[in-house]
């Protein structure tokens, strides 16, 4: 991964752990609905925003390679497929 994508990433999965934290700590404390779901939504941000790093320091590291490679090409394509598909659920 390359590393200014990977500080992003790891940046961002702790704030996504101090986002579910407070969330469970909402949820026990029986807060207001609405303001669970924000902190949800944040969290969910923070995911996709994850997904988007690991995604593009793949196309910059490992996609180049697998495209020109005949033997990998095919494989490359049905493996990206298949997580952007995962990622539209």
């Amino acid at each position: 991964m390359l590393p200014a994508n990977k500080k992003k990433a790891v940046a961002a999965l702790k704030r996504l752990n101090g986002l579910s934290a407070k969330l469970e700590e909402m949820i026990e404390n029986d807060e207001y609905c609405p303001k669970l779901l924000e902190i949800a939504l944040a969290m969910k941000g923070h995911v996709k925003y994850v997904q988007g790093t690991i995604l593009e320091s793949h196309m910059n590291t490992c996609a180049p390679k697998k495209l020109a490679s005949k033997t990998d090409r095919d494989k490359f394509i049905k493996e990206l497929l298949k997580v952007v598909g995962l990622s539209n659920r």
